[in-house]
């Protein structure tokens, strides 16, 4: 039996911002496509709406697994052998089998294992499900992921952040010439 050829990444997994697929790594900028190693896209999605992207090329998600405390990770691998099916896809639960775009089915996260243009492997989770799960990791797991967050998605500036704005004297100026 011949090796069957991976299929090409979905346009699910493709940039919802750039329109595209992912090229690069979020953490480290290295290009994608060329990455021995391959990389890992994951998407997350509140009301319907993707509201986070990224991708990571094997070495930046290695390393940041790395930070994970022991404890997070020994929980997270007994919950994935006990409670999650890895055969579901991008359109079901990996973990309760809940279809996507279901009523109610809103908040959920997709992730691929891609190497090169192909797609390897591929998860869904919703938020229900998606939550409990949150509560398996400890503290210094969730700060590694705020950390992740901060250094890779700046979002408007924090208080005292913003530019001092000039203040300009303000000079009258006719906007409508009257008729003679």
């Amino acid at each position: 039996m011949a090796d069957e050829t991976p299929p090409p990444i979905p346009r699910d997994l493709h940039s919802e911002y750039e329109d595209r697929p992912f090229r690069h790594c979020t953490r480290c900028g290295e290009t994608l496509e060329d990455d021995q190693g391959g990389f890992q896209i994951s998407k997350a999605y509140k009301q319907g709406e993707c509201v986070m992207e990224y991708a990571l090329c094997d070495h930046c998600r290695v390393s940041m697994m790395e930070e994970f405390s022991q404890e997070s990770k020994k929980r997270l691998a007994e919950y994935q052998d006990e409670n999650v099916d890895l055969h579901r896809g991008l359109q079901h639960c990996s973990v309760c089998g809940v279809q996507r775009g279901e009523k109610g089915v809103d908040d959920f996260v997709i992730t691929g294992i891609c190497e090169g243009i192909n797609l390897l492997h591929s998860i869904m989770v919703c938020g229900k499900c998606g939550d409990g799960i949150q509560e398996l990791i400890s503290v210094k797991t969730r700060d590694t992921w705020r950390r992740f967050v901060d250094e890779n998605f700046p979002g408007p500036p924090g208080e005292g952040e913003y530019p001092e704005i000039e203040e300009a004297p303000v000079n009258p100026m006719a906007v409508f010439s009257p008729q003679s």
